[in-house]
Formats: structure tokens, C-alpha cells, sequence
């Protein structure tokens, strides 16, 4: 199915919904959306980038028995030329779970380092991952992208924010959990640390929610701003934010929240007319929080919320940015930085060929002609019933078959996904290897198997020589893709 761009008859509800909130800029909490600021932009040329049961959980590991293990192997010398024809395969049976399970984590840096927690803070990535209706599997995905980055040695947490559906810990093997959201909301404990729970993988804490309880998913504005301010705190290398598919303020806000912001879309075509109308009403919040926070553009604001104002004449991004300038010229510089570093992708899930990777185009053509965002596709996850055996069994994916194409696949997206973060601390050694890979991407990567922006073998490789503080999770991704 292709979707067609030039399609003008999508009748889609992008009126966003709690007008109790009109009188409220989103300004309280001194947030813009984009507060962690990604330094680069992903390249314009590469398109940057389902489970459940009852029955068996994953073992928790016996923490003096790793700490043994870690104090007793010692890990050969990686040479800065490793190459995949080096590298050892890892096994895809028990033994290989278990040995990624059982990852060591580098030492955390030194306390005596100075600024050591602000550098912390400034490094962390959030990421939200959204989109239209249930079902077409956000939870697995954020899942396994918080795990597998886990796994890479990375410090991870992952947050539930579906609140009317909280369930993305059965996903990492957590059956139940002994405190949630509402223990923080409800004051029961002292701070946000105190509701993070640990998992069976070294470097990732979750924190989950409570839908039993009525209301769970209204928050109140002020609540809603506690939960941002106080994940925006948090000290970890990435923040994973799982939501759920509603277009309600809340959801949005939360979204709009991170530095890189996913939306996991079906093939079918209900499920991509959902992720384009979220993705519209995402760049309308965007705008209403906007307009909201400066005075002099408070009647865009209310524009925006009666849908008038995308349905003026020569409606362009020239013509927002000329409405925005004729009102506050510096608002409209302002906007322009807050618009360039507008991060979205979309991954598709369930793919059943090469050519499903044709809808996701097509959205992005639309999604530019509409709202003229440049989204990303960061990949692709095919259609695998060994994805659902995993989640009935509380297992990523990642972990239980780290050979299958959909585990392939992702740790595609997940090189990519650390690549950005490397940038972000030393561009300079990575803009050679970014250059090319923006030249050549779409002709050296195969769409049946590959990603459209998940990196080659040799890609990988290139930025693994390149980048000496992720060499070991380069090695590991490098291991499980060459196998």
C-alpha cells in the first residue's frame, strides 16, 4: 500500500483536548519541550531511525555470583582494528542468554571527578516512544530498546508513562511491582528513586505504573509537571519513556519531552492514517506550547486549538514563521531553533517485505508536505512469531533469540541510537564516517534485511575504530549482527 501524500481529504481530529489548560503556558515548569538540547541534528539524508503471557519469568541472577564472575574474567584487549571477520559469534541458545544477561558494567566514573553528575545530566538521552492506536507493539519495542541498551553497557531507565495502561514491565520479566507512579504522586516516598525497581539486567531500573486505580491516567497539570521536572533529574546515560496512543495533553507533553522522540506504526493502513494523525497533533501541541509562552502570540495559540490556522491561506512553515516575526521578531528566531531541533522518527513493525518499507516513505513524505517536519525512519522490525513466544514467556526479544532478524533489526536501530549519543560527546571523530554513511546508506544497505537507517557491518566497524569509549558495545552489536 502506498500512502499518498497528495491525498487532501484525510479528515483527522487534531483538536487537542483539555482547554482547562489554555490559561495554563506550559512555561510553569520553564519547559519548552526541548530542554536536553542534541547538539547535532541526525543527517538530513539518512532516514533516522508484540508480547505478552503468564507462564515462565526470567531468572533473577544471584548479585554476589556476578560480582564473582566479574572479578574472576578478565576481557581480552579489544585492538582498535578489530573487524567483523575477528569477532567471535555468540551463541543463539541458553548459554548466550545467560551470558548477555550476566553483562558487567564498566566502572562508573569517579565521585572525585570534577562535575562529574553534571556531566551525567548533560550526556542523558531521552527517548519517547508513541504513537496512534494500541497494539502495534510500542511497549515491546521500548522494551527491548531499553534492555538490549542495557546490555551494551549503557545505564538505562525505563519509565511507564502509559498510565491508563501501564504494563511495559511485564516485557522486561517483572511480574509485579511494590511501588509505582502513585506512590510518588501520592507522596509515599521521599523521591523518584525510591519507586525505581530493579530488573534482571545489570544497568536497567524501570519505573512502572498502576492502572487499577481510577483516574490513573488524568493527571493534574501540576502532577503532570512534577513527573518532568523530576525525569529530566534523573542521572543515567538514557531515559526511555514508554506511552501509550492517545492524543490526550498529558501523553503529548510527555512526548514532546524527549530529545529523540519514535512513533512504532503498523503496515496496515488504520494504523498509519493513527500515526500520521498523531504525528500532526504532536506538531500542533508543539506550536499551541509555543504560542502559549509568549504573549504576543496568544492569538495563534487559540488558532491553533480551533484549527483555524492550519487552514489559512498559504499555510507553509514560511507563513508560520512570518506570522510568529510580524508579532515578535525574536519568538520567531526562537521557534526556528526549537523547529531545527525537531527530532522524530518512525519505526515499522510486523513488516512482511522490503516493500512494507514503502509506507513509511510515503508517510514521510506526507508528514513534510503537512507539517513539514523531516521525520526519520529509524527501521524496521519484520513480522516474527517468535517475538510474541518471547513476551508470553516475560522475554525481549533481544535475549531470547538474539540471532532472529527482529533482534538483528533492532540492534541495528540500536547502533544507531548510541552512535548519535558518541556525537554528541566528540562530533569531530565521527564526521567522516557520518559523512559517508549519509553518501551511501541507501545503496549498500539491503531493505529486505537491513534497516534503512540502521548501519552496515562494515558501518559499524568504521564507527567502532572511531569511537574508543563505546568500543565495547560496538563489539557487542558487532557479534550478534555477523554471526
Amino acid at each position: 500500500m502506498i500512502f499518498d501524500q497528495n491525498t487532501e481529504n484525510l479528515q483527522l481530529d487534531t483538536t487537542l483536548e483539555e482547554p482547562q489548560e489554555e490559561s495554563k503556558p506550559f512555561s510553569e515548569d520553564g519547559s519548552h519541550g526541548q530542554e536536553i538540547k542534541p547538539p547535532l541534528p541526525f543527517p538530513a539524508a539518512v532516514q533516522s531511525a508484540p508480547m505478552r503471557s503468564v507462564e515462565q519469568t526470567i531468572p533473577q541472577p544471584d548479585p554476589t555470583a556476578v560480582m564473582a564472575d566479574a572479578q574472576a574474567e578478565t576481557a581480552p584487549a579489544v585492538s582498535p582494528v578489530t573487524t567483523v571477520e575477528q569477532t567471535r559469534s555468540l551463541p543463539a541458545n541458553a548459554a548466550s542468554t545467560k551470558s548477555l544477561m550476566e553483562v558487567v558494567l564498566p566502572g562508573e566514573r569517579s565521585k572525585t571527578e570534577p562535575n562529574a553528575s553534571a556531566l551525567k545530566k548533560i550526556n542523558k538521552k531521552i527517548i519517547a516512544v508513541g504513537g496512534g492506536k494500541g497494539g502495534v507493539g510500542k511497549s515491546m519495542f521500548s522494551a527491548n530498546l531499553a534492555v538490549g541498551l542495557s546490555l551494551l553497557g549503557q545505564k538505562v531507565v525505563l519509565a511507564d508513562l502509559d498510565l491508563g495502561g501501564a504494563d511495559v514491565h511485564l516485557y522486561t520479566g517483572v511480574k509485579s511491582l511494590t511501588k509505582t507512579w502513585n506512590d510518588f504522586l501520592d507522596r509515599n516516598v521521599d523521591s523518584i528513586e525510591d519507586i525505581l525497581t530493579p530488573t534482571a539486567f545489570r544497568g536497567l531500573l524501570l519505573i512502572g505504573g498502576d492502572s487499577s486505580r481510577l483516574g490513573s491516567a488524568n493527571l493534574p497539570y501540576s502532577q503532570k509537571l512534577k513527573i518532568m521536572r523530576h525525569l529530566k533529574e534523573l542521572e543515567t546515560d538514557f531515559l526511555i519513556i514508554d506511552l501509550g496512543g492517545d492524543t490526550t495533553y498529558n501523553g503529548l507533553d510527555f512526548f514532546l519531552l524527549a530529545d529523540q522522540k519514535i512513533v512504532v506504526s503498523g503496515t496496515e493502513p488504520a494504523s498509519v492514517l493513527d500515526s500520521y494523525a498523531f504525528i500532526k497533533v504532536v506538531f500542533n501541541r508543539f506550536l499551541d506550547r509555543f504560542f502559549s509562552e509568549h504573549k504576543s502570540l496568544k492569538d495563534l495559540a487559540e488558532q491553533i486549538r480551533d484549527g483555524s490556522f492550519e487552514k489559512s491561506e498559504n499555510y507553509s512553515l514560511d507563513f508560520i514563521y512570518q506570522e510568529v516575526r510580524a508579532r515578535n521578531p525574536m519568538a520567531a528566531v526562537e521557534l526556528q531553533e526549537q523547529f531545527d531541533q525537531f527530532r522524530l522518527s518512525i519505526v515499522l513493525n510486523m513488516t512482511e517485505s522490503s516493500k512494507d518499507l514503502r509506507i513509511a516513505e510515503s508517510m514521510q513524505k506526507l508528514v513534510k508536505d503537512k507539517c513539514f517536519l523531516d521525520i526519520g525512519i529509524l527501521g524496521t522490525i519484520p513480522f516474527d512469531n517468535g517475538v510474541r513466544k518471547a513476551a508470553r514467556g516475560f522475554t525481549p526479544i533481544v535475549v531470547e533469540n538474539p540471532k532472529c532478524q527482529a533482534s538483528r533489526n533492532i540492534h541495528q536501530m540500536l547502533a544507531t541510537i548510541i552512535m548519535h549519543r558518541e556525537r554528541e560527546a566528540d562530533p569531530a571523530s565521527l564526521l567522516q564516517t557520518t559523512s559517508r554513511i549519509r553518501r551511501e546508506v541507501k545503496e549498500r544497505i539491503d531493505s529486505g534485511k537491513m534497516t534503512l537507517d540502521g548501519l552496515t557491518v562494515e558501518q559499524i566497524n568504521a564507527v567502532y575504530n572511531n569511537t574508543p569509549r563505546l568500543r565495547q558495545s560496538f563489539q557487542k552489536i558487532l557479534n550478534i549482527i555477523s554471526g
